[in-house]
């Protein structure tokens, strides 16, 4: 759901998921091996973001319940 509205950095996502970065990063892994997420690295950053507009939909629709 944090990357529903638009790419981030693992460090943005902790502030605004408010996870650890060890569980922002497994769950990471885990989106992008099932192929939900893809990565752009950048230099020494790498943003994340939903790799399909459905998955990033469907998730703005869950949060509005």
């Amino acid at each position: 759901m944090c990357l529903s509205k638009s790419p981030k950095t693992v460090t943005e996502m902790i502030s605004t998921c408010g996870l650890a970065q060890s569980a922002v990063s497994q769950h990471l892994v885990k989106l992008k091996n099932a192929g939900l997420v893809e990565n752009i690295k950048q230099g020494r950053e790498v943003t994340y973001s939903i790799k399909k507009k459905e998955v990033a939909e469907i998730c703005n629709q869950i949060s509005s319940l």
